[in-house]
């Protein structure tokens, strides 16, 4: 083995400089590839949710949608039965009324 020079010395020092550096370089990228694919899949996640989201509260509306709209056909029904009753009520003390007024009109009783 040949004695070591000091320009051997520093020429291994700064090889050693350098395959640490290629290393770091190595190491950094391998790191942003993985930030960058952990970034992707976070967003796509965040896009899942987010149309998860979308679709759930659409069904949540059309669902609410459809009952307003039924209970509001009920009330409508009830109304219209309401007014029926109220207008058969109506014809029915009328016609109370006018058979009364015609029987004191046609007897010789007084009231």
């Amino acid at each position: 083995m040949a004695p070591r020079t000091p320009d051997s010395t520093v020429a291994d020092a700064i090889d050693r400089v350098l395959q640490a550096e290629q290393a770091t370089a190595e190491a950094i990228h391998a790191a942003e590839d993985s930030a960058a694919a952990t970034i992707a899949a976070a967003r796509e996640t965040r896009r899942t949710l987010l149309e998860t989201a979308r679709r759930r509260s659409v069904r949540m509306h059309e669902r609410a949608q459809a009952l307003l709209a039924r209970r509001l056909s009920e009330l409508d029904g009830a109304a219209a039965t309401a007014q029926v009753r109220d207008r058969g009520e109506l014809a029915a003390s009328v016609t109370t009324a006018i058979d009364r007024i015609a029987a004191q009109l046609t007897t010789d009783e007084p009231a």
